[in-house]
């Protein structure tokens, strides 16, 4: 095998678990796609659409509006439920809705499109011997191999140009979820209890999930939360509640969810039919039942914490 075949082995399964992970991200916190991470260092063409698709989908499918929640903003979650088949149909109206928030949902949609890439690259490179055995006989299997369909059916319908506009939000953009992720503020300072107050005056779920755990304060490589220090098992179970946290407020964490499908198409890992299963199976919570109670607990201080608009048990208390 050559040099330059295992690089590109190695960048490709190393790209797959940072995807699916959420790590793998460029400047301005856009994903990398694979061609920009295999691109060589010379001037490329300019993209252009599949001919095959181009003929019919120059023109944006018909948009169907989307309904106001009970808050009385529009339900951009409705997206993320969304047929994954449909997936230029959800990419488009998410677009419009840019200024709301929409780019954000945009982007997370776009990104499952670098997931499929990323699998499909790594079939075409490594041999079946070498690929992680799939136990089609499990539901959570067939399930994901369902979805990968759909995806790949809902990917191919993007124009390129659509697919760069929705993964590269350039800094300073309108999109309000984006831009308060983005704001910089230094740990313990002003700016962060107006950082963490805008997020919290509209929680939504699918910018609670991208912050993850980084949505709590830290004090070294303890977490702070209710003015106590939190650390080593402990610390692991908070993280936990924070990756679970937007499940309770509205994110769609069934096996839609990529960190279902995702680890079984990449590594065999099929034993998550939902978030919180993936959560518990990387505590090991089936070993130690004791974990998944204390997880829940965790969730349900959060998510009590966010509806009270409570900035200051998320702030390390002043010293």
């Amino acid at each position: 095998m050559s040099v330059r075949r295992v690089a590109v082995l190695a960048a490709v399964l190393g790209a797959l678990a940072g995807l699916v992970a959420g790590s793998l991200v460029g400047p301005g916190r856009e994903p990398v796609t694979l061609a920009r991470l295999l691109a060589p260092t010379t001037t490329a063409r300019p993209e252009r659409a599949d001919p095959a698709f181009a003929a019919g989908a120059a023109s944006a499918p018909r948009l169907a509006p989307l309904l106001a929640g009970a808050d009385g903003r529009i339900d951009l979650g409705a997206l993320l439920r969304a047929p994954l088949s449909e997936l230029r149909t959800s990419v488009l109206t998410a677009l419009r809705h840019r200024s709301e928030g929409g780019w954000l949902y945009a982007r997370a949609l776009a990104r499952q499109c670098s997931v499929l890439e990323m699998i499909e690259m790594r079939d075409r490179l490594v041999p079946a011997a070498f690929r992680p055995a799939i136990d089609l006989n499990q539901p959570v299997a067939q399930h994901a191999m369902a979805l990968r369909d759909q995806l790949a059916a809902g990917c191919s319908q993007l124009q390129p140009d659509e697919l760069r506009e929705a993964m590269n939000v350039p800094p300073g953009a309108i999109d309000p979820l984006i831009a308060v992720m983005d704001q910089p503020a230094r740990p313990g300072s002003a700016q962060a209890r107006e950082r963490l107050t805008a997020i919290l005056s509209r929680p939504d779920p699918l910018m609670l999930a991208e912050l993850g755990p980084s949505l709590l304060a830290r004090d070294g490589e303890a977490i702070v939360f209710d003015g106590k220090r939190i650390d080593g098992d402990e610390r692991q179970l908070l993280e936990g509640a924070a990756i679970l946290l937007p499940c309770l407020l509205g994110l769609v964490c069934d096996g839609q969810d990529v960190n279902v499908w995702g680890p079984c198409l990449i590594d065999g890992m099929c034993k998550a039919s939902s978030r919180e299963d993936f959560v518990m199976n990387n505590l090991q919570a089936s070993e130690h039942p004791e974990r998944r109670a204390a997880v829940l607990a965790w969730v349900e201080r959060l998510r009590a914490a966010v509806v009270a608009r409570d900035v200051d048990r998320f702030l390390k208390p002043p010293t």
